[in-house]
């Protein structure tokens, strides 16, 4: 089960110089004053887990795809990405996992960070398993036309991140946090002021994972560039 961060905002500074200078006699005095103005882009995120109709894991197979289905942690536009119960050495996509809406006043656009604020985490037995190997994403679509991914979709591992995380993990209860001080590379970018970035997650469950209930927290960070 993994939980979302829900919101993030990231700045950047511009400054505008402006000079004004007053005119003069012959051989009279003169000054100048010089004006700044420093101005931060807004930058806002908004995430919506199980965004669209049809949200839930199916297994990995080949021909027909089976309905999704999900665990009781999620609903419809909220809670959260909830695998339910899986198997292990299978793998598993989530439709329509993630939808992050950013909106910028930086000209420049932005750059979309997500890392995993622990290892995939088993609150049964405390062992964990290594979030890039078992959680993937995978770029959807809005739910119109259709996600049309399936379980064998090449997807990109999300990763640990290396930088501070409160509260400590593992915690369920709290939703995690990052403050950095080195990003990482995006796992999107930006040009325009309204941007919409849509994923499914897929879950690779390792031959030898311990019988548990798992989870990690996924965090997403924007930032003007």
């Amino acid at each position: 089960m993994t939980g979302i961060r829900r919101k993030t905002w990231g700045y950047v500074a511009a400054t505008l110089l402006a000079l004004i200078c007053s005119s003069h006699p012959l051989f009279a005095a003169t000054g100048t004053t010089i004006v700044r103005w420093n101005t931060q882009a807004l930058v806002k995120i908004t995430l919506t887990p199980n965004y669209a109709t049809g949200f839930g894991a199916v297994p990995a197979v080949f021909g027909t795809q089976p309905s999704p289905v999900h665990g009781p942690d999620a609903s419809f536009g909220g809670g959260a990405v909830d695998f339910g119960s899986v198997l292990t050495a299978k793998n598993y996509l989530y439709k329509y996992a993630a939808h992050i809406n950013v909106f910028s006043t930086d000209p420049n656009g932005v750059n979309l960070f997500g890392e995993g604020a622990a290892d995939f985490y088993n609150s049964t037995d405390t062992t964990s398993q290594p979030i890039q190997q078992d959680v993937f994403y995978v770029k959807s679509t809005s739910g119109s036309p259709a996600d049309s991914n399936t379980g064998f979709s090449p997807g990109l591992p999300f990763y640990k991140t290396s930088n501070a995380v409160s509260p400590a993990q593992p915690n369920f209860a709290i939703p995690a946090t990052i403050t950095y001080t080195t990003y990482p590379s995006p796992i999107a970018t930006s040009t325009t002021a309204l941007s919409d970035f849509y994923y499914d997650y897929e879950l690779h469950v390792p031959a030898l994972a311990s019988t548990g209930a798992y989870y990690v927290w996924v965090v997403y960070t924007v930032v003007a560039k």
